[in-house]
């Protein structure tokens, strides 16, 4: 056999890729972080302030909150997705009559626009026309019906949960996908042996889908920490902030209220978060994965 040789004039090729790289992403948070070290309001020149905005971060109660927020939603996302979406995909990689069906309906949210979305479950939280309201009372449960989006004890979990609902299609897919490569002839024997279904479930599936689930939740952790849609389109960060998480205050902090070296000392806390978390999340998986 022939050997394989590395041509060095082949790397021209990278170029372009390089470029769009170096250009879209390198160089733009190169100026984040610049600007994150600056007084600047969008027009006049930038004051050089060292990490007083990051000082500033730091000591906003309402920052603080916002990053207990979304560490709950990330480790609600993480918990719920990944997990959720392996049941449902081993529900459907059994002798289902219509699983395709099944397969395509799960996945058709996460086509919709997340504007679309948003506007549904505004319709849907409604307090007075609201499919949820709608069906306590029916129930005869009127004392659980809230103000969904406006109730500060409940808001928050109202809002994550349309994110959480409309990208679970994706995590069935990729589940479903990753169920594929599971040998047959080990769940048969498995089941000669005496093994249940949920005993198939627990001790064989789960361990062999365990590199696709440590990728499922590290999804959905990154999804959560960079989340700014919902949040901005169905409260604002509202009532009272009791919504307000890391990346709409620095929607705020930026564009609303014109202190853009203050609102990119977010992003970069941001960046810095979720890169830790997710590091965290692995080496806790590779731990599992040598026990």
């Amino acid at each position: 056999m022939g050997e394989l040789k590395f041509k060095k004039r082949l790397l021209v090729f990278l170029v372009p890729a390089l470029a769009v790289y170096l250009c879209f992403f390198i160089l733009p948070f190169v100026q984040t972080i610049s600007y994150s070290l600056c007084n600047w309001d969008g027009i006049m020149e930038p004051v050089f302030v060292g990490f007083a905005n990051f000082k500033a971060v730091f000591q906003d109660k309402v920052f603080i909150d916002s990053v207990g927020r979304v560490v709950k939603w990330a480790f609600l996302a993480a918990l719920i997705q990944p997990f959720m979406g392996l049941f449902i995909a081993n529900l459907l990689h059994g002798k289902v009559a219509g699983s395709g069906i099944f397969r395509s309906l799960y996945f058709l949210p996460v086509v919709i626009s997340s504007a679309a979305v948003c506007v549904m479950f505004t319709v849907i939280y409604d307090n007075d026309i609201g499919l949820i309201n709608g069906f306590l009372r029916l129930v005869g449960l009127s004392d659980w019906a809230h103000i969904w989006l406006g109730d500060v004890k409940v808001v928050f979990y109202a809002c994550i949960a349309v994110p959480i609902w409309q990208s679970m299609g994706m995590f069935i897919v990729v589940m479903f996908s990753g169920l594929q490569s599971v040998s047959g002839e080990l769940i048969e024997a498995a089941k000669i042996d005496g093994a249940n279904s949920a005993q198939l479930f627990l001790k064989i599936i789960i361990p062999l889908m365990m590199p696709i689930i440590q990728i499922c939740v590290v999804l959905s952790i990154s999804n959560s920490f960079k989340n700014f849609d919902y949040i901005y389109m169905l409260t604002g960060g509202g009532p009272m902030n009791s919504t307000q998480v890391p990346a709409t205050l620095m929607y705020a902090r930026a564009f609303a209220g014109r202190k853009y070296g203050l609102g990119t000392a977010i992003a970069i806390v941001i960046v810095l978060l979720s890169s830790i978390t997710v590091t965290i999340v692995k080496r806790i998986f590779k731990y599992l994965e040598e026990r």
